[in-house]
C-alpha cells in the first residue's frame, strides 16, 4: 500500500477518479513508485491529469479505451500527466523512456488550463510482453510496435 503521508511529491487525490474521492488508494503501487522515481530523478514536478480522469478510472467513464490500464481489469496502473519544466520535449521523452514503464503514449494535442501543452504522457505498467509506444495525430492513434 502507498504510504501517502510519507511522500511529499504526491498526494492520494492526484490519482483519484474525480467521481470517486479516495479512489487514489486503488492506484497500482508498482506504477506509483516508478512515477515517483521519475519525479525524483528529474526534479521536475509532475501534474497528473486527475481532473479529467487521467489516473484511476473506477467506472470506465473518462473516455479511455476499452480494457484501459486506467481501469480495474488492468490493475489501475496508468496515469496521464505532464511535467512542469523548461526541458525540451526530447529530454522529457528520454526521461520517461528510461523510467521503466512498458506502456508510453506521447501526446502533442493535450490542453491544460486552456493552453496547448508542448508534450504530455500516458504511462502504464502493463506486462513487458505487451510493451507499446504510441502517439496520436489528427485523432488517429499511431502504434510504434506491431
Amino acid at each position: 500500500m502507498i504510504k501517502w503521508d510519507q511522500i511529499p511529491e504526491f498526494s492520494r487525490h492526484e490519482f483519484d477518479d474525480p467521481e470517486h474521492p479516495g479512489s487514489g488508494d486503488l492506484f497500482n503501487e508498482v506504477a506509483f513508485y516508478k512515477l515517483l522515481d521519475l519525479r525524483r530523478k528529474t526534479g521536475w514536478p509532475i501534474v497528473t491529469h486527475v481532473a479529467v480522469g487521467g489516473a484511476v478510472d473506477v467506472g470506465g467513464t473518462h473516455g479511455h479505451a476499452k480494457g484501459s490500464y486506467h481501469g480495474e481489469s488492468k490493475g489501475f496502473c496508468a496515469v496521464d500527466f505532464h511535467f512542469i519544466t523548461d526541458a525540451g520535449t526530447r529530454e522529457q521523452y528520454q526521461a520517461v523512456a528510461e523510467s521503466g514503464f512498458p506502456g508510453i503514449g506521447v501526446y502533442y494535442d493535450w490542453h491544460w488550463n486552456g493552453k496547448l501543452l508542448p508534450i504530455g504522457f500516458h504511462v502504464d505498467d502493463r506486462p513487458k510482453d505487451k510493451a507499446q509506444r504510441w502517439t496520436r495525430k489528427a485523432g488517429k492513434y499511431l502504434y510504434f510496435l506491431k
